[in-house]
């Protein structure tokens, strides 16, 4: 069974390369919108499917493999669409936000989500709020990086006030509607050890996979960024890509 207090040096490794493998769908993904510019959201989904399966990644649910929401619908924190869903057109925001482990016994899994933008330019204020979020998730970074440096491992309400208070301080306070991060699991992408929130006084554990994922949702769009990291005695190791502007397509 697999064990709920850290990961051994095979989940490590088996952590980092699904990291590595959902970077590459993320790309793929990118490609096929290009290819397939009116496709609807469930066909994204059916998409990633199908790349899990081609990089040998599972996910265990029988229902939620991803979310593949464009527009308005990224306002929506966990967004699954009710037959096709919406069809993509010009100047939409895209939420991906994809979770699978090796296809292997006790394989943890890794978690990520990335922001895209179907169109010429972002507009001012989505790409407005996307700053603050962004430096919302790279202040947690810095945290749990200071932590680390001084030998402490930070508590997960620390780490999550340091991010909400960057997005409350910006007056969005309002638009955080979830924690910052969660463990990462073996049956699920939510792991059984405390998380990244408000509730959690304990300490993260070294060589435990973690997400850090703000988020802020609005009446007309939503958007969160999501990365994966553990700490070892280096320090903080991040397994998935880092986004740093919303990607266009």
């Amino acid at each position: 069974m697999a064990s709920l207090r850290s990961f051994n040096k095979e989940q490590i490794a088996d952590h980092t390369e699904a990291a590595r493998k959902l970077g590459l769908i993320k790309d793929e993904f990118h490609s096929h919108i290009l290819e397939n510019v009116r496709v609807s959201e469930l066909e994204g989904i059916d998409f990633i499917k199908k790349a899990y399966k081609k990089h040998g990644l599972v996910n265990d649910s029988k229902k939620e493999f991803a979310i593949v929401a464009f527009g308005k619908n990224t306002k929506e924190v966990h967004y699954f669409p009710k037959g096709k869903g919406l069809k993509l057109k010009p100047n939409t925001l895209i939420l991906l936000d994809i979770w699978a482990r090796l296809d292997k016994k006790n394989a943890p899994y890794a978690d990520m989500t990335w922001m895209f933008y179907f169109g010429k330019k972002v507009p001012k204020d989505i790409l407005s709020k996307w700053n603050i979020l962004k430096k919302a998730r790279d202040t947690a970074l810095n945290k749990i990086r200071s932590s680390t440096l001084r030998e402490v491992l930070p508590s997960g309400v620390d780490i999550d006030r340091a991010a909400h208070d960057v997005i409350g301080g910006a007056g969005f306070g309002n638009a955080i509607k979830h924690t910052i991060g969660h463990s990462l699991g073996f049956d699920s992408p939510h792991g059984k050890l405390p998380g990244i929130n408000w509730r959690k006084y304990s300490p993260l554990l070294p060589n435990v996979g973690y997400t850090i994922e703000p988020g802020m949702y609005f009446d007309k769009f939503g958007m969160r960024t999501e990365i994966d990291f553990y700490i070892d005695k280096s320090g903080v190791v991040i397994t998935t890509p880092l986004q740093k502007e919303i990607e266009i397509i």
